[in-house]
């Protein structure tokens, strides 16, 4: 059996027929295993016995040199990630970021140079290197998986931001999967540190994430150690450290589960009407983004959702869906069956493919820092009178919470126009106040 060793001290204080006159107040009546900081059960915040000790076996088993258990999502991470060098930093962003390492940017008072991925999402190697090269930068943050499972080359997109002195951080929250299945995308071994979400795909509840460091973070454990204490609870969960532990080290047969999926992919791809999206260079082939000629995707959604099929998103152009080990089998025939009445009812439609813009062409120039547009002065105007002013809060669409307008950058129309008309098709929109957008009270 697979040593937990946080496990075991838990169990073990939790068969001693405790007096609990300590924290929680349900005094184990909930769980026996909910337990505090008492002699035995280890801090997260300051590590030397058990929890140490299964940290260093998620490290092993996720690829990475230290293991950090996140009580607070892979948010937490993206924070330490970003402070973990210091403020004041230089560093090259990844343009299709999480609104949180919009925060951390924020708090950590950096400096950015955007940078765009490919229509899938993608960076490449030689994006990073040019843009290293025309822009020193301190650190390079990046996403990778994407939402939908499109992967960038992440060991050499290490070399080229090494080579300009700069570390190489990830949010990879969509990737924990990939250390369990050579079939998967590789672990992103060379980077200095990457956060992964184990509530996203393995068998553990919401907020369980886990953040690494590589072989070439050049701080010691401390230092992130340190870094993390300010964005965790110090009263984290011991249920969530729990399941992390379980959950890396007796992973769910992620091998047969591949195997599993590759059929259903096929038999998907074969519907008429039906494509699979996200299917070119490296992608993460157990997540499914399905596209039926004739109908968007919140469409599509909709009418899975009909059936008592919930997507994981859904957006213009398809829907997304996460699968894993714990689905059941037959769950796949009954999605299979409503694609095939999805594509009957919606073939013979007259409907062009929507056109997404590219990020890169709806962002407006940089004024500002992100932290000194936050913490300006600002009104609020509506999003539709918004262009030519300069934004001081993310905003974009929920899901993925990739940020449209950046804080610091003048809002352009195009901005203004995919936004209003993403909401005219039933897109959720974050950071908008009753249909207006914080802005830095004078124009740019």
């Amino acid at each position: 059996m697979t040593e937990r060793p946080l496990l075991k001290a838990i169990k073990k204080y939790a068969g001693s027929d405790p007096v609990r006159f300590h924290m929680p107040g349900h005094k184990g009546l909930l769980s026996p295993l909910d337990v505090t900081e008492i002699t035995g059960t280890d801090n997260l915040h300051s590590p030397h016995e058990a929890i140490l000790r299964s940290e260093e076996l998620c490290a092993e088993a996720l690829g990475g040199r230290d293991a950090f258990f996140l009580v607070n999502g892979s948010t937490a991470g993206n924070l330490a990630m970003l402070f973990v060098i210091g403020c004041g930093k230089r560093i090259l962003l990844g343009r299709n970021c999480h609104k949180s390492v919009i925060n951390g940017i924020a708090l950590a008072g950096h400096d950015t140079v955007p940078l765009f991925p490919d229509e899938n999402g993608v960076f490449s190697a030689e994006t990073v290197d040019r843009a290293l090269g025309e822009s020193p930068c301190d650190a390079v943050f990046i996403t990778s998986p994407t939402y939908r499972g499109a992967v960038s080359p992440m060991d050499e997109i290490a070399e080229a931001a090494h080579r300009h002195g700069a570390l190489l951080f990830a949010d990879c929250a969509h990737g924990a999967h990939f250390a369990f299945s050579g079939e998967l995308p590789p672990v992103p071994y060379h980077a200095d540190a990457w956060c992964v979400s184990c509530h996203k795909t393995l068998y553990a509840p919401t907020q369980s994430a886990v953040l690494l460091t590589g072989i070439s973070f050049p701080y010691p454990r401390e230092r992130m150690q340190d870094a993390l204490n300010m964005f965790q609870s110090t009263s984290p969960s011991y249920p969530l450290m729990l399941s992390i532990e379980g959950s890396v080290l007796d992973p769910d047969d992620w091998n047969s589960h591949v195997e599993r999926i590759k059929p259903v992919r096929k038999e998907i791809a074969g519907i008429n009407g039906v494509s699979l999206l996200g299917e070119t260079g490296e992608y993460d082939l157990t997540r499914l983004n399905i596209a039926v000629r004739g109908m968007t995707g919140r469409e599509l959604a909709e009418k899975l959702e009909s059936k008592g099929i919930y997507p994981e998103m859904s957006d213009r152009e398809c829907v997304t869906l996460i699968t894993t080990p714990a689905d059941p089998g037959d769950w796949y025939a009954k999605l299979i069956a409503v694609l095939c009445d999805a594509s009957a009812s919606s073939c013979d439609k007259s409907i062009q493919s929507p056109v997404i813009p590219a990020l890169e062409c709806l962002t407006g120039k940089a004024v500002m820092t992100v932290r000194d547009a936050i913490t300006a002065g600002t009104c609020q105007v509506p999003l539709e009178n918004a262009a030519g002013l300069v934004c001081a809060g993310a905003v974009g669409c929920y899901p993925p919470g990739i940020a449209v307008l950046f804080p610091g950058e003048s809002i352009t129309q195009a901005a203004v126009d995919h936004l209003l008309s993403e909401s005219e098709n039933g897109a959720e929109l974050f950071g908008l106040t009753n249909g207006t957008v914080k802005t830095v009270e004078n124009k740019a």
